[in-house]
């Protein structure tokens, strides 16, 4: 029995996973053991979700640029004196909100940079007012690193933080600013953020207070394939302890205009590696981490991104309406992907499209408005 064997039967039974055992499965190059292990992946997942794959309209409200800190990936943050530094009012967030609403739109996914000349109010302000404004729209805002932002401003704690926000309507949280669970790796790349357990730590503050999140990673800079893996079992771990992730998902690193890959030469990850990442997660989180999103196609494009649904991936994502942040890094898949278009990118590859909420409870439609919204963009369903 070949080492990958060993690991997919051990995955089949329940068994946990190592970290050399995860790092071997990223690590695959060879086409007949890629094939192998996605097939198994593939298994575990239709085991679960049979052919039902998920998506979710969502809209991005990216409300300021401007950010005091420096990571190494990140070409969306601005310094005050760019001038194409901004930041949005209350009236203009909650204009944007509105101007999307036709979308059909049951989430705006709230984040922006750390803005030190942004009040603190504005923050519990924006998710009251967008609650009252839109009382059928899930908020889900704020990023641990915001979460520590808003700590280091007021010295309030990481609970009292989330539960203020959780009164005033915060639905979930993105599990983002994780990038890369190891500290050394954090040093180089994001010095100025968190280290690992204090990510860890704010994640499991938001479950034990009922307010669910993301879990993601942000791979293939200078990270390697042992620490890839050690990131995953950070999150196995964390699951375990309080069950509060929703879905696992993979951000490729976008290195057209990142700091560091200019600095350095970095490339991004090739497809292989993104189809390993999906496969490892289904293969290591199985029924504890049921939701594995698949690669993201504003990072990557929809072809990656249905490719990835058949290496254990059970979501495609969502509309992404006015996403910035990837198309700052070099991304070039695009702002917004209509509902249609997943749903009929989905059917493509055999799958049963399913519109779900935030929290994956699904979304009812009558079936002639989906076959109308379909026609608006000239799809065939």
């Amino acid at each position: 029995m070949s080492e990958i064997d060993r690991i997919i039967e051990s995955s089949s039974k329940g068994d946990d996973l190592s970290r050399a055992d995860l790092a071997a499965l990223l690590a695959v190059g060879d086409d007949g053991v890629c094939r192998q292990m996605y097939q198994a992946a593939d298994e575990l997942k239709r085991a679960l979700w049979g052919t039902r794959v998920t998506y979710v309209v969502n809209l991005n409200l990216n409300w300021t640029n401007v950010c005091v800190q420096h990571c190494g990936f990140c070409n969306f943050r601005r310094s005050e004196h760019e001038a194409d530094a901004y930041r949005m009012t209350l009236d203009q967030c909650l204009d944007h909100i509105a101007r999307h609403l036709s979308y059909g739109i049951t989430e705006v996914t709230i984040q922006g940079g750390l803005d030190l000349k942004t009040p603190v109010e504005f923050y519990y302000e924006l998710v009251h007012e967008t609650k009252r404004a839109f009382p059928h729209i899930h908020v889900h805002a704020f990023s641990p690193e915001e979460i520590a932002f808003l700590h280091e401003r007021t010295g309030d704690s990481y609970a009292h933080i989330i539960e203020r926000l959780r009164t005033a309507g915060l639905g979930s949280m993105p599990g983002t600013a994780a990038e890369i669970l190891v500290d050394s790796v954090r040093q180089r790349l994001c010095n100025e953020k968190v280290m690992s357990d204090e990510w860890c730590e704010i994640v499991e503050t938001a479950h034990r207070a009922g307010v669910r999140t993301t879990s993601t990673m942000m791979y293939g800079h200078i990270e390697t394939m042992d620490e890839r893996a050690e990131h995953l079992l950070r999150l196995q771990a964390v699951q375990r302890r309080t069950g509060g992730f929703t879905e696992f998902i993979q951000l490729p690193f976008v290195a057209t205009r990142a700091p560091i890959a200019i600095r350095r030469g970095l490339q991004s990850p090739q497809t292989r590696e993104t189809m390993n990442v999906t496969a490892a997660a289904r293969l290591l989180f199985r029924d504890k981490l049921p939701h594995i999103q698949a690669v993201a196609w504003v990072k990557r494009g929809l072809d990656e991104a249905v490719q990835s649904l058949h290496c254990g991936a059970d979501d495609i994502g969502g509309t992404l309406i006015e996403e910035r942040i990837s198309r700052s890094a070099g991304a070039c898949h695009g702002s917004y992907v209509p509902a249609a278009e997943l749903r009929a990118r989905i059917r493509r590859e055999g799958f049963t499209p399913v519109e779900r909420t935030t929290l994956y409870n699904v979304i009812e439609h009558d079936a002639s408005i989906n076959e109308e919204s379909s026609a608006l963009f000239g799809i065939n369903l």
